[in-house]
Formats: structure tokens, C-alpha cells, sequence
């Protein structure tokens, strides 16, 4: 018997996605579902998520664990030293390498790929996230050589080129969250749209919406067009090339019910920009990075601060940590309505 998540079928997949981004998701067992419930082995219990006893079928899975697969390849203290979690886009594994165990990257790598059937290359970080795009240097170190790769979550594929746009797989519960959130008929601003993860996760939970997803980064355009045609969602997604600040007061002033801004980094920056698009009764979803346990608060008073600037005002709905950043970071989201 194993310990499994218990979660209705509706809400499979964002689970499935929360599991994985908490580092509780244990792959060696295959997944179940019986008529109204899908089963998710767990490493260990989660908070908000039922546990229950279940039996499950073991993947033929050679090693469980990246540090098994190198042990007798590494010693006790560079297995240590091995970073535990990373990222899979697609079937491209994104991997932060100590600056130890620069000669053991592809020992690394490898592991990687036997542990992930799935994966077919494995990019290294080669630095912070920076620039006007904030994309960060990637250096392949085992697979085909590639960055691009075709990228699923809740019903929408996307093409993603890793080293070209930035995007994170960490914010699908979010981007199912919102979505769920979307009503008939509303006009939705997606800032900093990326490669339009937003926006086509919206577009495919509720079509009957208005979307404008504004970016910057023409390699991110170029890719977001690319995926609304894959999507068919041509009718509901308007791509804009351009910076906010300047596209909103030319073509979305009082325009919008909903606005996203799930900007990397300084997102406070163009809360005059949500303000001024924003319709009487529309819904922020801002998204900010912090100190530990003090970022959705710091939030609160940037949005207080803009509402003032405006003339507005701003009610408060709900707030939560999305993602752990760093040891002393965290990324928070606030949804307010602006009146």
C-alpha cells in the first residue's frame, strides 16, 4: 500500500502540478483514478491535500532518485552537493550545477535523462535571469542540442525556447487558479504575457472572452502567435508587440475586467498602467517577489500606494505564497477589485 493524494478528477491535474512544484510527487508509482477520484503517490503529506491508502502500480523505473543514479559516480560529499530539484519544460530538463561540480555536469545530466525517460536534453544554468527580457544563459550539456521544446498544461501546447523567453512551469497551478476564476464576456489584459501560458490557459478553459496578451520580447511574440494558431484560439487571443507602458494609454485605457501581471521581477513598476486599464469592478492578479513571509504584505502596500496615486480604490480578495525563490525570497500573488 502506498500513500496516495485523493483529489477529484476536475482538480487532477492542478494538484498533480502543486505535488510536483512542493518536490512531494513520487513518479515511481503509476497513477489511478477510479469514477470520481484520481490517486498521486506522495513522498510526504501535503497541507490541504487528503491522503488515503491505496495500491499502486511501481513504474519499471531503473533508479528513483538522481543520487542514486550517480552513486558510485560521485562521492558521498559532491551526491551532497547535487542540486535535488529542477525543472521540466517539455522534454527539456533545466538544471543548476554547483560551481563544484563543474566537471561532473554531464554525469549529472545523464542521470537526469535515465531517472526522466522523458527528458531528451538537459540545459545547465549558466547565470540569474537578466536583461530588458529577463531570460537567463543556458548551456546544453547532454541531449540534442536544443532550448526549444513543445511544453503541455491544462489542455493547452505551447511552444517554449527556453533560452529566448522566459517562462516557468512553476506557475501552472496559478494559471489554472485564475482561469477557473474567468467569466463569459470579459476582457482580460495578460501584461507581460511571455509565450502566452495566461492567456491560453484562460482561452481554453472559457472561449467566450476577449483576451490582449501585451509582450515585450519579439522572440516571445514570434512564439506566442505560433501558439495561439497551434491552439486554434485566433478568435479569442490579440498578440500585442510593445512595451505596457506605452501600449496601455494608447489602446486600453478603462478597457479591461481582469488584468494579470505575472512579471519575473518588478511588477510593481506598471501598477499605474493596471490602474489605468482597469474598468469600475476589475480584478488584479499582481504578482510580487519578497522577503520570506513578508511578500504578499509588502504587495498590499505597493497596491495602497498606486490605488492613492490613482484616485482609485482597491479591495483586497485573496492572497498566497505561489513558490518558495530563493532561501530569503518568495513570490507572492494579490488579487484585488479596483473601483
Amino acid at each position: 500500500m502506498v500513500k496516495c493524494a485523493k483529489v477529484e478528477k476536475r482538480r487532477g491535474e492542478a494538484t498533480r502540478q502543486k505535488l510536483i512544484a512542493a518536490g512531494v510527487f513520487d513518479p515511481s508509482f503509476v497513477p489511478e483514478a477510479d469514477e470520481s477520484y484520481v490517486y498521486f503517490a506522495v513522498k510526504k503529506p501535503v497541507k490541504g491535500v487528503k491522503l488515503v491508502e491505496r495500491r499502486l502500480r511501481s513504474r519499471e523505473i531503473k533508479f528513483r532518485s538522481i543520487q542514486e543514479a550517480l552513486r558510485g559516480k560521485l562521492s558521498e560529499r559532491e551526491l551532497e552537493e547535487v542540486v535535488r530539484s529542477f525543472d521540466v519544460v517539455g522534454d527539456v530538463a533545466v538544471v543548476e550545477i554547483p560551481p563544484k561540480l563543474e566537471r561532473k555536469e554531464k554525469l549529472i545530466a545523464e542521470a537526469i535523462m535515465e531517472v526522466h525517460r522523458n527528458v531528451k536534453a538537459v540545459a545547465r544554468k549558466m547565470g540569474p535571469m537578466e536583461g530588458e527580457f529577463r531570460v537567463r544563459k543556458l548551456k546544453v550539456i547532454a541531449g540534442e542540442k536544443r532550448t526549444l521544446t513543445v511544453y503541455k498544461e491544462h489542455g493547452a501546447r505551447m511552444k517554449v525556447d527556453l533560452a529566448k523567453a522566459y517562462f516557468s512551469p512553476r506557475l501552472a497551478f496559478e494559471r489554472k487558479r485564475v482561469a477557473e476564476k474567468v467569466r463569459k464576456g470579459e476582457k482580460i489584459l495578460v501584461m507581460f504575457a511571455g509565450v502566452g501560458p495566461f492567456a491560453l490557459v484562460i482561452a481554453r478553459k472559457q472561449p467566450n472572452v476577449e483576451i490582449a496578451a501585451v509582450e515585450l520580447n519579439p522572440e516571445a511574440v514570434k512564439l506566442m502567435r505560433e501558439n495561439v494558431e497551434m491552439n486554434g484560439l485566433r478568435e479569442v487571443v490579440k498578440v500585442v508587440l510593445g512595451d505596457v507602458h506605452e501600449v496601455v494609454p494608447k489602446k486600453f485605457v478603462k478597457w479591461a475586467d481582469r488584468i494579470l501581471m505575472p512579471l519575473p521581477m518588478g511588477a510593481h513598476e506598471f501598477l499605474a498602467e493596471a490602474f489605468l486599464a482597469a474598468r469600475k469592478g476589475c480584478v488584479v492578479h499582481f504578482y510580487h517577489f519578497g522577503p520570506m513571509g513578508k511578500a504578499a504584505g509588502e504587495a498590499k502596500k505597493l497596491v495602497k500606494a498606486a490605488a492613492r496615486k490613482a484616485g482609485r480604490k482597491a479591495e483586497f480578495l485573496e492572497e498566497r505564497v505561489v513558490r518558495p525563490y530563493s532561501p530569503q525570497t518568495e513570490q507572492a500573488v494579490v488579487d484585488f477589485k479596483i473601483r
